[in-house]
């Protein structure tokens, strides 16, 4: 027997992780996964400096510190930011509280900002981040309002007109927003949001007495400084790069970073979140015990983040296996006569629009219906990818690819979404 709440919770589909994987030697019937957001190219580099330079002490069987971050960590991870961030006032150690992931971060900004039983939401931009979905929802029973954006560019700063009518017409139907969570750099187009473009939702974020959240996870995974020098692209901006004095109160700006995509670590299971909002960030360690990182994961992270001249030689190679990765994938991609967003200059993801192949036929013109069949096709070929449908997509027939693979897995599973789209055997 179990609880209401239980039992919903039983429906909720889970993925068991990568089971068949395709190896083109040892298993080339395997299972490519384009649906994880995980930067392979650089599990090497990492893997071999921690070998180096880590040793299980006695002081990781030890609940040590807390939950929610060494003060060694949280220093060093500190001057990480304020190195890399550009803040316009240095984060101090304080403001960061650890956790085993952003997921579980994203679930407890949920949790500090919406009370469900007032009809308390969360704005977001479409699309967007599909795991939100999951975190913001499945524990905290809050719902999610969702902006179309239409024919307005999702970065300009005429996207703002469009989160206040969202907001606007929430209200009308009696529901309360309490904060605006964006993705910058974005999953899963992977632009990066204008600093006036930011300016103009901080301003409407004030305005609106509303938190402004900003998901900050692949903001040193860029590529674009390296090559097509024709083509422009929106360099990354923090959140905290900008001065919030005369625009918003500190302290309803919180950001969200972790180990997991700039070092390619998210087996490591560490996010934090940064605030300078003291009640915001107590409220955050208290329910972080239930999801506190290991004693281990931090200190390993201590050690990578200590050594920033590493840092610094990591991040250059990642962004240059990136672009190549990238470039071959979109290579590949036209070679197909596939289509994408070719905007994109951060995190790991290629918006595909297969719209084209949608066998509208065959579901009486259900859009939706016929990119789950399509979904379902790429399944059985042995190619996995995130529908657009888990990620708000506006209109159907989108698909989010992720490149950074190994060269052989990426070519594979590209040739496997070819020969599904033009039925080749």
């Amino acid at each position: 027997m179990l609880s209401a709440r239980g039992a919903k919770w039983a429906g909720v589909k889970f993925a068991h992780g990568d089971l068949n994987v395709y190896d083109p030697v040892t298993n080339p019937n395997g299972i490519v996964s384009f649906s994880n957001a995980e930067n392979w190219l650089v599990h090497e580099d990492l893997t071999q400096f921690i070998n180096a330079h880590s040793q299980f002490g006695e002081e990781c069987c030890a609940y040590g510190e807390g939950y929610t971050g060494t003060v060694r960590l949280r220093t060093i991870m500190a001057k990480h930011l304020n190195a890399h961030f550009d803040p316009v006032q240095d984060i101090d150690p304080e403001e960061i509280t650890f956790a085993a992931g952003v997921t579980a971060l994203n679930e407890a900004c949920a949790q500090i900002t919406c009370d469900p039983d007032k009809q308390e939401s969360i704005l977001l931009g479409k699309p967007t981040y599909g795991g939100f979905a999951r975190d913001l929802c499945i524990r905290t029973g809050i719902t999610l309002e969702y902006v179309d954006v239409g024919d307005t560019d999702q970065f300009s700063p005429g996207c703002v007109a469009a989160y206040e009518a969202g907001f606007e017409a929430a209200k009308a139907r009696g529901i309360t927003i309490r904060a605006l969570i964006i993705c910058n750099p974005h999953n899963p187009l992977g632009e990066c949001y204008p600093r006036e473009t930011l300016v103009g939702l901080m301003r409407l974020c004030a305005s609106k007495g509303i938190h402004l959240i900003s998901d900050e996870i692949y903001a040193l995974s860029l590529y674009s400084k390296y090559d097509r020098q024709s083509e422009k692209f929106t360099k990354f901006t923090s959140i905290r790069a900008i001065d919030p004095s005369r625009i918003i109160d500190s302290g309803q700006v919180h950001v969200l970073y972790g180990m997991s995509k700039d070092f390619g670590a998210c087996g490591m299971r560490l996010g934090c979140l940064i605030s300078q909002n003291e009640k915001f960030t107590r409220a955050t360690r208290a329910i972080c015990r239930f999801c506190s990182p290991s004693q281990y994961s931090m200190d390993l992270a201590a050690k990578v983040l200590g050594d920033q001249e590493y840092v610094t030689k990591f991040l250059e190679r990642s962004q240059l296996l990136l672009l190549h990765s990238r470039v071959l994938a979109e290579d590949l991609l036209s070679q197909a006569g596939i289509d994408f967003h070719e905007k994109g200059n951060a995190g790991f993801f290629i918006w595909l629009n297969l719209s084209p192949y949608l066998p509208l036929g065959e579901t009486n013109g259900d859009g939706w219906e016929a990119e789950r069949l399509l979904s379902k096709r790429f399944n059985q070929a042995g190619v996995i990818m995130a529908p657009g449908e888990a990620y708000q997509a506006p209109i159907a027939g989108r698909f989010r690819l992720i490149f950074c693979l190994k060269e052989e897995v990426l070519r594979e599973g590209i040739r496997r979404i070819s020969r599904v789209l033009h039925n080749d055997s």
